[in-house]
């Protein structure tokens, strides 16, 4: 049942009000306002009848009042009148009064005009709701489901209409974890998504309300910094940004600090658009993530010869910039070390080689098993794996390439080495191992070596 408050300093005023309404709301009656504004503070009313009767209501009050109270702001306040001030009712209106009862008042037109109001608010209330459904909807649209970041497809957009203004200028930060794969393959999807959370949240705290951060999709983010094109501001927040997701993110475990590379491209030099921006961010990203990792580096210093060339699409300077990101970057002792993508197309490439060339190859996959029936912890088997991987680097060839192959097997291709060398290799590799790990007997390194064979020709006309 409906609850109503009536304020009336003369409360046989309200009579016919009282048997239009008794049986069919509740009624609560109040002498003046200090009384009802004390009842306000713990329970709401479904509507409030209040008459002018100063000093004790003073209705232009009350409603400025309630108005200013944003869980009372709603309330619909019907305002009693013996006469027909328009000055009065105007104010009353333009301070959120629902509507007016002027006496005399029949108890059906009392019960009517109720009804009415309180139809319309319902109404209204239904209307807000179904609207702030639709307004959810439509901001999820544009959110990464994930982290609730803007998406690839709104942050495009809003950086576009932001650079329509000619004035507007800004820098575009393409934001990667580095290694992020092994986390996803060690530790698995579940734990993967709450590190790009913790990561997506990191960001959002760092940057301003209005710049615009986004997932571009997997461990790669966008940020826009609007108005920014000082390189010296923009280094200190990509600092800022980069240290703070190294020191609150890390792998679980205790798997040690996460680290990020950063690739800039600052507008109106770099781009004046989503696309351009996002392309030259990236050619910067890729350069740091084929060299150095864990680092930031802008496209372009301002204007310089470099730059200029690279938007004039000259064949020579982006030929010395492909030539930069895919040479290795001095040699290292041991294996080629990649990820597991990259091994799948070296190992195919050399199978279609070993078809002319009739050289020997061979694949070692060494395997951490625990000695117990019981599954081994987590930790020692990647404390296990930093070890084999340490005995292979000090064992192998540069020539040869290895990869992780789950989270307890590391595989290594042995270029134009015979089973017997091989396997040679593979006992040497375990001596080194149980040299490193000696401290823990518990997990035992185990190998198969198999050949590889020329791939098959397909003939396909």
């Amino acid at each position: 049942m409906e609850n109503i408050f009536i304020v009336e300093a003369d409360l046989r005023k309200t009579e016919a009000f009282v048997e239009a309404l008794d049986g069919e709301y509740k009624i609560s009656f109040y002498h003046t306002w200090q009384e009802a504004k004390v009842v306000l503070q713990h329970k709401i009313p479904g509507m409030i009848v209040i008459e002018d009767c100063k000093p004790e209501v003073d209705v232009l009050a009350v409603l400025d009042w309630l108005h200013r109270i944003d869980v009372l702001a709603h309330v619909p306040v019907v305002v009693f009148s013996d006469g027909q001030d328009e000055t009065f009712e105007s104010k009353c209106i333009r301070l959120g009064a629902a509507d007016f009862i002027f006496r005399p008042c029949s108890k059906v037109g009392i019960r009517s005009r109720v009804k009415r109001v309180l139809a319309m608010e319902k109404y209204e209330k239904k209307m807000v709701q179904e609207i702030a459904g639709v307004d959810e909807m439509l901001d999820m649209a544009k959110r990464d489901p994930l982290t609730k970041l803007w998406n690839r497809n709104y942050g495009e957009q809003t950086i576009n209409t932001f650079l329509s203004e000619r004035r507007n200028h800004g820098a575009l930060l393409m934001i990667d974890m580095d290694n992020f794969k092994e986390i996803n393959d060690s530790y698995g999807h579940i734990v993967g998504d709450e590190v790009l959370v913790e990561f997506a949240n990191t960001l959002q705290a760092l940057t301003r309300k209005d710049d615009v951060v986004c997932r571009m999709g997997g461990d790669e983010f966008v940020v826009f910094l609007k108005d920014v094109n000082v390189h010296s501001v923009i280094i200190e927040k990509v600092e800022q940004i980069m240290v703070t997701l190294e020191e609150r993110i890390s792998k679980p475990n205790n798997g040690g600090q996460i680290s990020v590379s950063t690739g800039i491209a600052v507008s109106p030099i770099d781009g004046r658009s989503f696309n351009q921006l996002y392309q030259n961010a990236d050619k910067a990203l890729y350069y740091v993530k084929q060299n150095s990792k864990g680092a930031y580096l802008f496209f372009s210093e301002e204007g310089s010869l470099e730059a200029r060339h690279l938007k004039q699409k000259n064949t020579q300077v982006d030929l010395d910039h492909l030539k930069c990101f895919i040479q290795e970057v001095g040699y290292k002792k041991g294996a080629y070390q990649v990820e597991y993508d990259g091994f799948k197309k070296i190992y195919r490439f050399i199978a279609r080689c070993i078809g002319r060339t009739k050289q020997e190859v061979q694949t070692v996959l060494f395997t951490l098993k625990s000695e117990k029936d019981t599954l081994p912890d987590m930790q020692e088997i990647i404390f296990s794996m930093d070890n084999l991987k340490n005995a292979v680097h000090e064992s192998i060839r540069r020539g040869d390439v290895a990869t992780n192959y789950s989270n307890s097997q590391f595989v290594v291709i042995l270029m134009d080495s015979s089973l017997e060398n091989a396997d040679m290799v593979a006992n040497r590799i375990c001596q080194k191992y149980n040299q490193l790990h000696s401290y823990s007997p518990d997990i035992d390194l185990t190998y198969d070596i198999q050949s590889v064979t020329a791939a098959p020709l397909c003939n396909d006309f």
